[in-house]
């Protein structure tokens, strides 16, 4: 691993006071391929800071922690404490269960029975109060610990129950039978589908080429009985127009759009360059009752 990092996106409004993290929120979205972490002050509703992290290579969870280190190498800033810290973990081994059928007491086997037993982690889980689920997954210790050691006020939950749970509050009363959201990631994506205002459907695929994008969504979409020509796939995550994975599915869907930002926010000028359908969830997380 190299001896210093550098952010690939790096906007801070100037009116952000290394002095006053304080009073500050930041939220943070961790996976192998990249971190991303914003910074909101709530005393003027406002974001004011985006930083993202592109790795030279897939990170495995031992790196996290030099990782974080060197962050701090070159913004001691970024372990200062703060008002709140979310950080949001990204991977594929989650499980989601209907809170009627979940004891906590069996989240190992709920977790055993889709995903391999993942060495030096943590099995937890976050009840998602909005749609009446709890997801369980794998946490894994050296991020744990870490984050802990740095923010020990963090709420560290999973990137999907921020993700669901977002959608759940800022469509509520909106949601329509054909309305699809899709959450593109460098080497997945996860798909989630609400019928009848609740919570029907949340997947997450992984995929190695387009035609593998194109081909788990579209069978997915048959699965849940949605016809192409009619369906509303609302896109947030890394895609966009220019982006093969779009290209491809915009000859299979034509009614595609990008997911707007939550107007219940302001966001200082210096993020007017920045795509914010891409980090939908960490703006939206904050909202989140997790």
């Amino acid at each position: 691993m190299p001896y210093s990092i550098k952010p690939h996106i790096n906007y801070l409004d100037k009116s952000f006071k290394a002095s006053h993290t304080r009073s500050y929120i930041m939220a943070m979205q961790i996976n192998m391929h990249g971190l991303a972490f914003s910074i909101y002050n709530p005393d003027k509703n406002k974001f004011v800071g985006l930083q993202h992290y592109l790795f030279d290579e897939k990170k495995a969870p031992a790196d996290f922690p030099l990782v974080f280190d060197l962050i701090l190498n070159e913004y001691p800033w970024f372990a200062f404490p703060y008002m709140d810290f979310y950080c949001l973990i990204q991977n594929s081994f989650s499980t989601l269960i209907p809170l009627p059928l979940f004891k906590s007491e069996h989240k190992n086997l709920y977790l055993g029975f889709n995903h391999p037993f993942q060495e030096n982690h943590r099995i937890i889980f976050d009840e998602l109060k909005n749609t009446g689920s709890a997801n369980v997954y794998y946490l894994p210790n050296p991020l744990a610990e870490k984050v802990k050691e740095f923010w020990p006020n963090a709420h560290i939950t999973h990137y999907s129950s921020a993700l669901i749970e977002s959608l759940t509050v800022n469509f509520k009363n909106k949601f329509d039978e054909k309305s699809l959201f899709l959450d593109v990631h460098e080497e997945s994506f996860d798909l989630v589908y609400f019928k009848e205002s609740r919570l029907f459907y949340a997947n997450n695929f992984l995929y190695h080429t387009k035609e593998d994008f194109a081909y788990f969504l579209l069978s997915a979409m048959e699965q849940l009985t949605l016809n192409p020509e009619e369906v509303r796939l609302i896109l947030m995550g890394n895609i966009d127009k220019d982006n093969d994975n779009y290209q491809l599915i915009y000859q299979y869907i034509r009614q595609i759009e990008f997911i707007e930002e939550n107007k219940n926010f302001f966001y200082s000028y210096v993020l007017d360059d920045i795509r914010r359908h891409k980090y939908y969830t960490l703006f939206n997380v904050l909202q989140c009752e997790l």
